[in-house]
């Protein structure tokens, strides 16, 4: 398969549940197979709100690649909206976001260079959000949405996938508690290696504006009665990020969000449902709405 292919989403690699975010060493035979006359070809997509030239330089800059393509044998190329990259002829110049394009001949190494340079955008987010108590458990709130594109993003290289709708429920790096992003796993000499890792089904949902104030609304969403049943009923884990305190969005750096969460995906796309419906609801009745308008649920036809 060559560069262009994989740039347009040719599908790669492992089936979902085992491309989300995951450890290398967990990767399936075709991954354990190696190819000396052959160039592999891997890439990692950066959201859009991430997609900033500080986070290029904080991911390669300062040695960091070069150090990155000698551990992992492989190289690095990024090109996109934030890259700096000048040449027009570049694949993935005129993304509107980063895309990390990674080549080797070993593909256990490009998943292990993948994984690293996931942990490097972890790291990103945690030491330039605020800083919290010690005590709490509670991540940064933009994390969860990075870990949700981070899954989706590996998991639209598997041959696998038939679903690649861009707002689907897929396995990644549970964003709860922070510890799985602060402490990290080390290998028999003792030398840190990869964040901890611990997957969930994750989908995230877009909170609704108010045009003249530019308020979001989500709070409705967190009332007592609603936690408790999402828990209960859906067996699920929801967090409303960017709606709380005096400058709701000071520490969030994408916009704000639902992060729904569980142990099957089941419970993430039932939940998804029934919120979305009361989000629904919510603009009736406030007259507010969505920039990227209404999720399409199961059964509904897209809006022509």
């Amino acid at each position: 398969m060559d560069l262009v292919d994989s740039l347009l989403n040719t599908p790669l690699g492992n089936e979902e549940m085992n491309t989300a975010a995951a450890p290398a060493d967990n990767d399936n035979d075709d991954d354990n197979m190696t190819d000396e006359d052959s160039v592999q070809i891997r890439t990692m997509e950066v959201p859009r709100w991430l997609s900033t030239p500080e986070v290029t330089k904080f991911l390669v800059g300062n040695g960091k690649g070069k150090t990155l393509e000698e551990e992992y044998e492989s190289t690095i190329v990024i090109t996109g909206h934030g890259s700096g990259t000048k040449d027009p002829n570049a694949p993935g110049f005129h993304l509107p976001h980063l895309l990390v394009t990674m080549s080797g001949h070993d593909v256990r190494q490009l998943g292990r260079l993948r994984r690293a340079l996931e942990d490097s955008l972890v790291d990103y987010i945690i030491e330039n959000s605020t800083e919290q108590d010690e005590e709490t458990a509670n991540p940064p709130p933009s994390l969860g949405r990075l870990l949700y594109n981070l899954g989706l993003s590996a998991a639209n290289a598997s041959p696998k996938t038939k679903d690649h709708t861009p707002d689907r429920t897929v396995l990644a790096r549970s964003h709860f508690p922070i510890y799985l992003h602060t402490k990290r796993e080390a290998n028999g000499d003792g030398n840190s290696q990869h964040l901890v890792t611990k997957k969930v089904w994750m989908n995230v949902i877009e909170l609704p504006q108010d045009s003249e104030t530019q308020e979001y609304h989500g709070r409705f969403l967190a009332s007592r009665s609603f936690m408790n049943y999402y828990r209960s009923h859906f067996h699920c884990r929801v967090d409303i990020n960017g709606v709380w305190g005096e400058d709701p969005e000071e520490n969030l750096m994408c916009a704000p969000y639902v992060l729904i969460t569980s142990d099957e995906k089941a419970n993430v796309d039932k939940c998804i449902q029934y919120i979305e419906h009361r989000i629904r609801d919510h603009e009736e009745k406030f007259s507010v709405s969505r920039g990227g308008g209404r999720r399409v649920l199961k059964g509904e036809r897209t809006e022509s």
